[in-house]
C-alpha cells in the first residue's frame, strides 16, 4: 500500500512539473500581458520566468476571460479560461473544468474584450485584450469571391445583390439589379473545405454565376463611328460593354441590357492568420475565373487580395488583379489602355452594427454597403 501511495505521489509531482514548467500567457486586469514558464505556483501568486526575468504575479491581478467557444461539432461552451497551451484550453464551465483541444475548436470570441486604457495604450490601441477574429468575415473582395461562404441561415441585402446561407458550407447570391432587364440569375458558392486551427485556417470554394441575359461587366475598345473633328481631345476609340450591339445610329448600346445566356465559373481560396498581437486576423486571398459569352473566346480574370483586421470593426483591403476586360476609371477618361490588364484596388470594410457594413474603395462603384440579418 506505502509503494502504491509513494507512486501516486510521485506521479503528482511529475504532473505538476511539467505543467509548471509549460508557456503560459497571463492576461491582467491593467492591460499588460505576459508570457513565461511557471516556476512555482502558491495559493495566492505566481513565478514566472520571463525573458526580462523572474517575476512574481498576484492571482488577483489575473483578469478572468470569459470565452465563448465554438466547435466543429456545432457544440458551444462558455467558461473562464483557467490555463492555455499549444495543445488546447482549459475552461471552467457551469458543469465543471474541461480541456478543449484546439483542432477540434471553430471559433473563440472574448467576452472581456473592451477599449485600452492606461499610461500603457498606445496611439493606435483603442482595444485591449485579445479579440481572434473581427466582426465581419468577408465572402467577397468587392467584385471577387474569398474561400467563404455565408454562415447558416443568414440573409445578404446590398445595394447590388441579395444572398442567403443555405449551410455552413453553401450560399446562394444574385444580382437584383439585373431583374429589371429580364436577367434571372444565381450564383452559388460551395466551400469545398475550411481547415486547420485558431491560429492558421485555410478555406477553399468554387461556384459559377449564371445568367438568363443581360451583359458581363467587361468591355473592350470599339472604333467610333463619329468624331468631332472641332475637338482635339476626342477619340477615335470607345469602351463598350463586351456584348454590345449597334443601333441604327452606329454607336453601341451603353447599359447592361442583352438577350444572350452567359455565366461565369470561379474558384477563391483563403489563408487566413491570427495576428501576433491575438488582436484580429490577416487574411491573404488568391482565385480566378471565367467569363463565358457567345461570340467571344473566355474571358480571364485573375486577383490576389489582402484584408487585415484594423479594429474589431474595421478590415482594411487591398487588392491585385489580372483582367484585360476591365477598365478603370483612367482608361474610361483616357479613352485607352493604361495598365494592359493589370490593375488594382484598396479600401475598406466598417461594421457601422451587427447588421450594417459600409465601405469605401478605389474601383467603381466606389461606395460599398450591405444588410446581413
Amino acid at each position: 500500500m506505502n509503494k502504491i501511495i509513494t507512486t501516486f505521489i510521485l506521479f503528482l509531482v511529475l504532473v505538476g512539473s511539467v505543467s509548471l514548467g509549460q508557456e503560459k500567457t497571463f492576461h491582467l486586469k491593467s492591460g499588460d500581458t505576459i508570457t513565461g514558464s511557471v516556476k512555482s505556483e502558491t495559493d495566492s501568486t505566481y513565478i514566472v520566468t520571463t525573458s526580462f526575468g523572474e517575476i512574481i504575479i498576484s492571482k488577483n491581478d489575473v483578469k478572468p476571460e470569459e470565452v465563448f467557444i465554438f466547435l466543429k461539432s456545432g457544440d458551444k461552451l462558455r467558461g473562464i479560461i483557467v490555463s492555455e497551451s499549444e495543445e488546447g484550453i482549459t475552461i471552467k464551465a457551469q458543469f465543471g473544468e474541461v480541456f478543449v483541444a484546439r483542432d477540434k475548436i471553430e471559433r473563440i470570441d472574448f467576452k472581456s474584450m473592451g477599449r485600452a486604457r492606461g499610461p500603457l495604450a498606445r496611439p493606435g490601441q483603442t482595444e485591449h485584450g485579445r479579440w481572434y477574429y473581427g466582426n465581419e468575415r468577408l465572402i467577397d473582395i468587392y467584385f471577387d469571391p474569398t474561400g467563404y461562404t455565408l454562415e447558416d441561415n443568414v440573409l445578404y441585402l446590398s445595394g447590388l445583390s441579395w444572398g442567403y446561407g443555405l449551410s455552413e458550407r453553401i450560399h446562394i447570391t444574385s444580382k437584383w439589379g439585373g431583374y429589371f432587364f429580364g436577367d434571372l440569375n444565381f450564383r452559388p458558392k460551395f466551400m469545398l473545405f475550411k481547415k486547420g486551427d485558431l491560429k492558421s485556417e485555410q478555406a477553399l470554394s468554387i461556384g459559377f454565376h449564371f445568367h438568363m441575359r443581360g451583359l458581363p461587366n467587361k468591355h473592350e475598345l470599339k472604333d467610333r463611328d463619329y468624331v468631332n473633328p472641332y475637338d482635339e481631345h476626342d477619340s477615335d476609340k470607345e469602351w463598350v460593354r463586351v456584348g454590345s450591339k449597334q443601333n441604327e445610329e452606329g454607336s453601341y448600346d451603353g447599359g447592361p441590357s442583352g438577350d444572350e445566356m452567359w455565366w461565369e465559373a470561379f474558384g477563391a481560396y483563403t489563408l487566413s492568420n491570427l495576428k501576433e498581437s491575438g488582436q484580429g486576423r490577416i487574411n491573404h486571398t488568391v482565385g480566378a475565373s471565367l467569363t463565358a459569352y457567345p461570340g467571344y473566346d473566355l474571358m480571364p480574370r485573375a486577383y490576389y487580395a489582402v484584408s487585415a483586421d484594423a479594429r474589431r470593426s474595421l478590415k482594411l483591403i487591398f487588392e491585385v488583379f489580372y483582367d484585360p476586360y476591365w477598365t478603370s476609371w483612367l482608361e474610361f477618361i483616357e479613352e485607352k489602355e493604361v495598365l494592359k490588364g493589370i490593375d488594382f484596388d484598396f479600401g475598406f470594410i466598417y461594421a457601422y452594427s451587427e447588421q450594417l457594413r459600409v465601405g469605401i474603395h478605389f474601383q467603381r462603384p466606389l461606395i460599398a454597403f450591405y444588410y446581413k440579418f
